[in-house]
């Protein structure tokens, strides 16, 4: 769970494992592990002579064996053991012998060991206490407070011809019933396992994206297996659509037995449920809210016009700083904290406004999506952590034709709807950024949530005035 609802103001942000390296670099650099020897594991060994899978010249690192094992305790309490192993084929590829595991309040990390198989020469390894732990700053929207942090270990060596690998668990308390295998990245991978471990009466639904279904097979009594092999790299090129999009993975959701648990889903219907129910009671307006509503919009005489009032006050008189701790990262500050204190990220943004128009008598709906446009498609499963930011559908009242209301959609449910982002300072209202146009994301209605398209504007729109 390491992607927050929290994005930049304005333009999409970076991948969050880059900022990660170069957050933590300069503390590799005087951090290193003593070397260490020491055997690495039969199953790395058994690695030595394998097949390496179809690749080119230019393939700086092959995962030469991955294995994820899932065991879900109870709905408060999942625990993960990670194994990977990659060959270095060329210098570009020695940053694979950093571990970064990246965790949160919610989640611990255990018992991390890493190992390398030289070419030539003797074994090293490093332990859990040559790890180090850090603090992440600038991530994901730079948050002013965050409780992401990540755990380090640097594997001697990795250099081409040699074999680097790792291992460490994961404890987690979930916010949602729900992990993602990611099967396919820059790297071709030769094999790779996941394995599910439910509790008796659990079922689970496995859901695949970017990649053909593999069907899972049993490995005893509530446990189930997929393997998957010779997965082809996606190779970066310019201008090509985010990773998160086009990359091959499994989404699977989890189903206590008789209980219909809030944390679960595997529809948008249901995670539209799960989000209303997260933001229940957000948009109760203090005394003081009301009196700044009726302040701002009472020399106004017509809906449109306090509307736009609202969005102003929301672009330019609401700082964006983002304080995010445990389900922080999901959930947004009451509207009367977030108005009180003149500060919050996107989702308290998204609040206050919903609040504000509340108060004049109009609806607004949260949407989230993903800031870089393409990361979540038509065809992508149901899955919170495929989201990073917050806007707003506001309907429009019956009969307002308004030739500046450009960023306009028609709802079957709902009518009219205008979205606007209040997080940006300097798109007009009426409009959205072009990295939110014919993007997707989450309505959250009333009664649960559709994955829906953005409007694009006009092409001759395509200008900055």
């Amino acid at each position: 769970m390491n992607s927050r609802l929290s994005c930049s103001r304005v333009l999409p942000p970076p991948a969050t494992s880059g900022l990660v390296l170069l957050a933590v670099l300069a503390c590799l650099l005087v951090c290193q592990p003593a070397a260490a020897f020491g055997d690495a594991p039969g199953w790395m060994h058994a690695l030595v002579n394998a097949p390496e899978p179809a690749h080119d010249e230019k393939t700086d690192a092959i995962l030469m064996y991955a294995e994820t094992t899932v065991s879900v305790q109870s709905v408060d309490q999942i625990k993960i053991s990670v194994r990977e192993a990659y060959k270095i084929m060329r210098p570009g590829g020695r940053h694979y012998g950093t571990v970064v595991a990246v965790f949160d309040s919610h989640e611990k990390i255990t018992n991390m060991h890493g190992w390398c198989i030289p070419a030539q020469g003797r074994d090293y390894e490093v332990k859990e206490k040559d790890a180090i732990q850090v603090l992440l700053p600038k991530i994901e929207g730079s948050e002013l407070i965050s409780d992401i942090k990540a755990k380090l270990l640097r594997i001697p060596a990795p250099d081409p011809g040699n074999i680097i690998g790792y291992e460490y668990q994961i404890e987690e308390q979930p916010v949602m019933l729900q992990n993602v295998w990611h099967i396919q990245s820059e790297s071709p991978a030769r094999e790779s396992h996941y394995t599910l471990q439910l509790p008796p009466g659990w079922e689970y639904r496995a859901l695949w994206l970017n990649y053909p279904e593999v069907k899972a097979t049993t490995a005893g009594s509530n446990e189930w297996q997929w393997t998957v092999s010779d997965v082809k790299a996606v190779r970066e090129e310019e201008e090509m659509p985010p990773l998160a999009g086009i990359e091959g993975r499994m989404v699977v959701s989890f189903f206590p037995p008789g209980q219909a648990a809030d944390s679960a889903f595997s529809t948008w219907q249901q995670m539209g449920d799960w989000y209303l129910k997260l933001t229940n009671g957000r948009i109760d307006a203090s005394p003081e809210l009301k009196q700044k509503v009726n302040a701002l919009t009472a020399s106004f005489p017509t809906p449109l016009g306090k509307v736009r009032a609202i969005a102003q006050f929301l672009q330019h008189d609401i700082r964006y700083v983002a304080i995010e701790l445990g389900i922080g990262g999901f959930q947004p500050h009451p509207a009367s904290e977030v108005f009180a204190h003149r500060y919050g990220d996107c989702k308290d943004k998204a609040t206050l406004m919903g609040a504000m128009l509340h108060e004049i008598g109009m609806d607004s709906y949260y949407v989230v999506l993903n800031a870089r446009r393409g990361s979540v498609t038509a065809e992508t499963p149901a899955q919170m952590s495929a989201f990073n930011h917050v806007i707003l559908a506001i309907k429009l009242p019956e009969g307002l034709n308004d030739p500046s209301l450009v960023a306009t959609t028609h709802d079957p449910k709902l009518g009219n709807l205008l979205f606007f982002d209040p997080t940006n300072e300097i798109t007009p209202f009426g409009q959205i950024s072009g990295h939110l146009q014919s993007n997707y994301g989450l309505l959250v209605r009333p009664n649960g949530g559709d994955l829906i398209e953005l409007p694009r504007q006009p092409s001759k729109m395509n200008s900055i005035e």
